[in-house]
């Protein structure tokens, strides 16, 4: 086994790639606690400017040489599947505010290097590949308009209207 340090925008940047959520994997069910330390630790990360990095925990993931359809190369998250859904939704929930404040740069940015592959056929568009559950509501999340619901469940839709509100005044949502 070799271990290797990236930081997890550069990961999520891999193009071509899918991050696959194998079924044997609990659904994803962090709550607003969890949620909410997470968003903390990057939002004093990147208010500190003596602090270049901090340890979110680890991502474990295996590359079998298993390939979409597309090409696209699979990885499967045999750990760290809440924190990386947690950060796709983190992702989304900045792609919609940029969207709202008409940024197009950063929509197209967001949008192309962490939520989806470009050339990917529409079944295979999402980077994060999670269980089928949270694949409907993944895709309804990136898909839709904030008035529009879903027809089902998930904790990723409480977990991004957390995320959506963060950005209106971070450090009161955090407590």
């Amino acid at each position: 086994m070799k271990a290797s340090e990236t930081k997890v925008d550069k990961f999520l940047a891999t193009t071509e790639t899918t991050f696959a959520i194998p079924v044997y994997q609990r659904n994803y069910d962090w709550t607003l606690f969890e949620c909410k330390q997470l968003l903390f630790d990057i939002i004093e990360v990147g208010q500190n400017e003596k602090i270049n990095a901090h340890f979110i925990g680890s991502i474990v993931y295996v590359h079998d040489d298993v390939y979409t359809v597309s090409g696209l190369t699979e990885l499967t998250i045999i750990d760290g599947q809440q924190r990386l859904t947690t950060i796709t939704l983190i992702y989304i929930a900045l792609y919609r505010l940029a969207k709202k404040l008409q940024n197009q740069v950063l929509v197209s940015r967001i949008h192309k290097m962490y939520l989806i592959n470009e050339f990917a056929p529409e079944s295979e568009k999402l980077k994060l590949k999670p269980t089928d559950n949270n694949k409907a509501a993944l895709n309804f999340i990136l898909n839709s308009e904030d008035e529009e619901e879903f027809k089902g469940y998930s904790s990723s839709l409480s977990d991004l209207k957390y995320f959506n509100k963060s950005w209106k005044d971070p450090y009161k949502m955090l407590y």
